[in-house]
This record gives structure tokens, C-alpha cells and sequence, in this order.
């Protein structure tokens, strides 16, 4: 045991004290800080250009309420450098008894010339409510929304206040009677200890999104760190003929586990480095109810059981590839696992008590991302399922070792050809 927890110290150490490990931990929230802050910012800033467009109004009375929200929308888009937005310029096209095919094939050059930006067209027939007209909108560039999207606004918002007036009815009191009432969402309500009644809580964006995207962004960072660090180091030992020097020491099985138990550490570390941080942001905002200790050590057990888990897959792997080459082949079903185990989550997420998101999270590979998710979403999983979460959770983690075990004994002193699936699975019935 003393020779296994000398391999982790070494394992723990040589990743902890590497500039990349300690730059990541420090450097991560400040990139996502900066991701945020700069998707902001371009959402405001990065379309500032002047859109003119052209007009066709086979009404004769719509084009005047566009050009007026236009100056609208303009102005509150500011100018110069304060300018959030993009500008909207729509000009008056009067097909003047030309056919209009010939207009819109006119315009469409113009667009081509980068005269305008787009053209629309609007039938006669469009105020008539019992007619179903079609606005047409005609661009070079298709993909971009936000003038489509404010013409379909304008453009309906206008129609219905002429319908409205043509009936005779007051647009003002339809809008109040028609009004949207906000729906709040709450928790229930419970008594408490002394008998009373408790209020309900108010469930704001912090409680239903934000908690739940950490752990789960943490899980799969601890998880994906620790293993991809695991991949290297074994490859890198094994063609510089470090674990053959290794070997001479220690078992295989005790080489193995002493890695394992570096990365788990490292895992931990991680872990908890990001939970001090996020503790410390949630007390700041005022909101320590947001801390579960409950909660943090179902994360400690579901992240020991991931690392494990993975751990031991990725290093049977690269034991069993002679350079990095064999490894990215061998690397990518053990990737998919991962993959798909968090793209899973977002499943969970939206409806953490279907059937699907039961049985992902009764999916040993799956488990410390579905059940810890299940687990943080009210009202939570029912204990038994994770109680059997867990006992196959731990299964299988168990079994992956020793089948790692078995694979990793003969891989680390082999060269060659890496082998293929059937082959470790012969490995590991020897």
C-alpha cells in the first residue's frame, strides 16, 4: 500500500505543480467571464451597419407607419460609438405601372450592387382579414434575422391596428383585456418545525439553471482533465521505457492504482478549488441557501466513482498503444463515452422525471452526470433509484478496474501494432 501511495503522490504532484494545471484552474473562470462579457457586448456592437431597404406597398397607406418606426428603431440604436445597433433605411418603390416582375428583378440588381440590403413586397389584399396574404421579403443575404424579424413586428403590429380600426373596435381596450398575466414559479408549500405554515419560495434562474449547469460543467472537467492526463502519461512512460524501469519495483496492478488514485486527487483538488470560488460568489450575491453540503458530497462520491471509472479505461488504452498515433484511434469510443454522457445531461435538464432521463441515469457511464443533475433539480430522484444508480455505479467501477488491471499488464510492455477490441477483451479473460 505504501508503494501505491507513493505512485499517487508522484501522479498528484507532477500534474498539480505543471503551469498548464495551475493557469487552467485560475484562468477557466476568467475565460468564461470573458466569453460572456464579449457575447454580450457583440450582441450589442457587432451589427452597427446601415440596412437600406426598399419598400413595395401595394396598400398605399403601410410604408409611411414602417418609415416611422424605423426613425424609432434608429434612435434608439444611438450613433457614433454609443451606437448599439443596426440602422434601418427604407425607401418607397412605386411600380408607377411597370410590371412587377420587372420591379423586383430591378431591385434584385440593385441588392446585387450593394444599393440596398433587401426588398419587400406587400400585397394589396393584406388588411383584408379575411384574405391570408403573404408579406414577401426578398434577400441576398438570407441568413441574417434581425430585419426580417423587425419588419414581421412592424409590419403585423400595424396591420392589426388598421384591422382593428376598420371593425370599428377600440385597439386600446383589446390590448388591456388581452394583456398577459406573468406566472411566477414557486416551490410548495410545506410546514414548519413549529407548526407553521411556511411560504413557498419563489424558484428564480440561479436555482432552476445556474446550479445544475455547474455541476455539471465541474463534473465534466474534473472528469475529462484527470483522464486525458492519464493517456499522456502512461504513453509518454511507456515509449520512453520509464514503466519498464517501474515495473521493476512495483506490480502492475499497483502501478495502476497508484495512477488512479493520483488523478482522483487531482479530480478532488479541482473540484474543490471551484467549489471555494462558487461558494464564496453565492455568498457575495447573498444567496448561501443556494449551498447543499448534501448535495457536494453526492458530487465528491459520483466525481471518486467518474475518475475511477474513466481513469482506468483511458490508461488501459494507452497502455495497450505504443505511441500517440494508435492512442487517437483507441481514444475516440472512450471520448464518446464522455461525450455523450454530458450531452446526455441536457436531456436530464429538460425533463429530469422521463423515462429517458431515468434510464441514463441508471447508465453506469452516464450516472455521475444524469443521477448528480436528477439529484440537484427539485424534486429530486426517488431513493431507490439512487440507491441502484449508485450499486451500479460502484459495479461497474469495480469491474473496470480489474478489467483495466488486466489489460494493463499486458499492454505496458508491449510493442508493436496496437490492438484491437477483440484482442483486450482476450487480454483481459487471460
Amino acid at each position: 500500500m505504501k508503494r501505491v501511495l507513493t505512485i499517487a503522490q508522484s501522479e498528484f504532484l507532477t500534474l498539480v505543480k505543471t503551469k498548464a494545471f495551475i493557469i487552467g484552474i485560475f484562468l477557466m473562470p476568467v475565460l468564461m467571464f470573458g466569453f460572456v462579457t464579449f457575447m454580450s457586448y457583440a450582441e450589442r456592437h457587432a451589427d452597427t451597419e446601415t440596412r437600406p431597404f426598399a419598400v413595395i406597398d401595394g396598400t398605399g397607406i403601410l410604408y409611411d407607419a414602417v418609415a416611422q418606426a424605423a426613425d424609432v428603431y434608429n434612435d434608439k440604436s444611438g450613433n457614433g460609438e454609443g451606437q448599439s445597433g443596426p440602422h434601418f433605411v427604407p425607401k418607397r418603390v412605386d411600380p408607377a405601372g411597370r410590371p412587377l416582375d420587372d420591379v423586383k428583378l430591378d431591385l434584385s440588381e440593385q441588392v446585387k450592387k450593394k444599393q440596398l440590403f433587401a426588398f419587400v413586397e406587400i400585397p394589396a389584399n393584406v388588411l383584408d382579414a379575411g384574405q391570408k396574404a403573404t408579406v414577401h421579403y426578398y434577400a441576398e443575404n438570407t441568413s441574417y434575422e434581425r430585419l426580417p424579424d423587425w419588419l414581421r413586428t412592424t409590419l403585423n403590429d400595424e396591420i392589426a391596428k388598421r384591422r382593428f380600426d376598420q371593425a370599428g373596435v377600440d385597439r386600446a381596450l383589446v390590448s388591456r383585456l388581452t394583456s398577459r398575466t406573468p406566472l411566477t414559479t414557486f416551490g410548495l408549500v410545506e410546514r414548519a418545525a413549529d407548526g407553521k405554515i411556511a411560504e413557498a419560495k419563489e424558484v428564480d434562474e440561479l436555482t432552476r439553471f445556474a446550479v445544475p449547469f455547474f455541476f455539471l460543467i465541474l463534473m465534466f472537467m474534473a472528469v475529462m482533465t484527470s483522464a486525458q492526463h492519464l493517456l499522456n502519461a502512461i504513453i509518454e512512460e511507456k515509449m520512453s521505457k520509464i514503466s519498464e524501469v517501474l515495473l521493476g519495483s512495483v506490480s502492475p496492478f499497483q502501478l495502476l492504482a497508484g495512477k488512479l488514485l493520483g488523478v482522483v486527487a487531482v479530480s478532488l483538488l479541482l473540484a474543490g478549488v471551484y467549489f471555494a470560488g462558487g461558494t464564496f460568489a453565492v455568498i457575495r450575491l447573498g444567496r448561501p441557501d443556494l449551498i447543499n453540503p448534501v448535495l457536494i458530497a453526492w458530487f465528491v462520491l459520483f466525481l471518486v466513482c467518474a475518475a475511477l471509472m474513466f481513469g482506468s479505461i483511458f490508461l488501459a488504452l494507452g497502455s495497450a498503444c505504443s505511441d500517440l498515433k494508435d492512442a487517437q484511434s483507441m481514444l475516440q469510443p472512450a471520448m464518446i463515452l464522455v461525450i455523450l454522457a454530458y450531452l446526455g445531461s441536457f436531456v436530464v435538464m429538460r425533463a429530469p422525471e422521463s423515462p429517458l432521463a431515468v434510464g441514463m441515469s441508471l447508465f453506469p457511464t452516464m450516472t455521475p452526470f444524469a443521477m448528480m443533475l436528477r439529484m440537484v433539480m427539485p424534486p429530486g430522484p426517488p431513493l431507490w433509484q439512487v440507491a441502484l444508480g449508485v450499486a451500479l455505479l460502484v459495479g461497474s467501477t469495480v469491474f473496470l478496474i480489474w478489467a483495466g488491471g488486466r489489460i494493463f499488464r499486458v499492454g505496458l510492455l508491449m510493442q508493436g501494432k496496437a490492438p484491437n477490441l477483440p484482442e483486450l477483451m482476450k487480454w483481459v479473460r487471460r
